[in-house]
């Protein structure tokens, strides 16, 4: 933490139990605001701002939960972090307080080293997002400088035929882009390379023209790029397991993303497919829910290598015929089924495992990436041995369920399940 002054609100309708809180928390570093209802305190967090709220459960008028959920809803206020201190001990009370949005839960009689050490940490923590939360609103600016930097460099290294032509100055601009990328150690930079490679030459195997494979590559490369700022690992991460803080920047990438073209009209086309990757061919998917030809080819294509790419990186095995398999079991659904064929060949080479077509393999899935049409490759048993389905068998709904309740009942999801692909011939 630094050395800044914390605002604190304190909620209690017993004023014994707000002076105890304020004796423990009584330092330079915090100043300190009490209310002694629910309605009081939503007033006065919208005038004060404060940094942390110390809130009570049992209070008339209007709950903690209540107060807590309300706070949540509010765009001015629902970032500021809520810890109940409460007489409440029961497991659900403190679910109920996890539910309504709280950070954390303290029991009475509270003992003042822990609201301390618990008030601290919460602060840390809060400054840390809020850091984060800046570099984020700053991404554009820093993106588009960034565009400006390599659109300037690519004017200044092509000729003016070729500047006319246009071609060149997408290519060179692709290379700057994937340059740097592969300075990124992480995840994310990986990803997008090979998301480029898959979609860019789908589009040459369907003779979209030297400019359009371009474009296409270059799209690929951003498609994520409104992630940057926002959720690490975005591009990698399962929807499931986002946060709804997560969740709502997830959903929102895709517009960021294509900010980073509008000021440039010959990339208007690139910033279309990045702007649209996460449409689904059945109109399920985000942010305008378009559906078959609606959704432009480029992000159609972007589309389907990005899924083959996430699918070949979750599994141990087989990653190529895996990926592919996965695809066709999505055709029609999220993906567009006329596509997919275009791809056989370069998920292989980017993903080889030595398989000549026709050769059968299998490959481990992690429960929540099991999908119904999957054929089981080794029988499955419980931990009493019981034999719960039998190699060979084809996942439905049913399976999948008996499967990911067969874990939980373990208390753990650890270890996949080995499925079957058959290399097409």
């Amino acid at each position: 933490m630094t050395n800044e002054t914390y605002k604190i609100l304190i909620v209690d309708d017993e004023e014994p139990n707000r002076k105890l809180l304020s004796r423990f928390l009584t330092c330079e570093q915090y100043t300190l605001y009490s209310a002694e209802n629910g309605v009081e305190a939503l007033e006065l967090a919208k005038t004060i701002s404060p940094d942390l709220v110390l809130l009570d459960v049992s209070m008339p008028v209007m709950d903690g939960y209540q107060v807590c959920r309300t706070l949540k809803a509010d765009e001015t206020t629902k970032k500021i972090p809520v810890i109940f201190v409460t007489a409440l001990q029961k497991i659900d009370d403190e679910a109920n307080g996890f539910e309504a949005g709280a950070v954390d839960y303290i029991t009475k009689p509270v003992n003042a080293a822990v609201v301390q050490a618990r008030v601290k940490a919460h602060l840390s923590l809060k400054e840390t997002q809020d850091a984060a939360d800046d570099w984020n609103s700053n991404l554009k600016k820093r993106l588009l400088q960034s565009v400006a930097t390599i659109r300037e460099k690519t004017q200044a290294l092509v000729s003016a035929e070729e500047r006319a032509s246009g071609l060149h100055g997408y290519l060179l601009a692709v290379e700057l882009m994937s340059g740097a990328f592969e300075m990124m150690e992480n995840r994310h930079g990986v990803h997008a390379r090979a998301v480029s490679e898959l979609a860019g030459d789908a589009a040459r195997k369907m003779n979209l023209g030297a400019e359009a494979v371009a474009k296409i590559r270059l799209a690929g490369l951003m498609h994520d790029a409104g992630t940057l700022g926002g959720i690490r690992g975005a591009s990698v991460k399962p929807e499931t397991d986002m946060s709804a803080n997560e969740l709502e920047k997830f959903h929102n990438h895709p517009a960021l993303g294509q900010e980073l073209f509008k000021s440039f009209e010959e990339l208007h086309d690139v910033g279309e497919m990045v702007m649209f990757h996460h449409e689904a061919f059945d109109g399920s998917g985000f942010p305008d829910g378009l559906r078959g030809d609606d959704i432009p080819l480029g992000a159609r294509l972007i589309a389907i290598a990005d899924f083959i790419e996430k699918a070949a990186s979750s599994v141990s095995g087989e990653h190529a015929e895996y990926s592919l398999m996965k695809a066709r079991l999505h055709a029609g659904t999220l993906l567009d089924p006329s596509l997919i064929s275009y791809f056989s060949s370069i998920t292989r080479i980017l993903y080889f495992e030595g398989k000549k077509s026709g050769m059968t393999g299998e490959v481990e899935v992690p429960p929540h990436e099991l999908i119904s049409g999957m054929q089981l490759s080794r029988d499955l048993s419980n931990e009493a041995g019981v034999l719960l389905l039998q190699k060979g068998d084809t996942l439905d709904a049913a399976g999948i369920a008996l499967i990911r309740r067969t874990r939980r009942m373990r208390g753990s999801s650890e270890g996949g399940v080995w499925m079957m692909v058959t290399c097409p011939e």
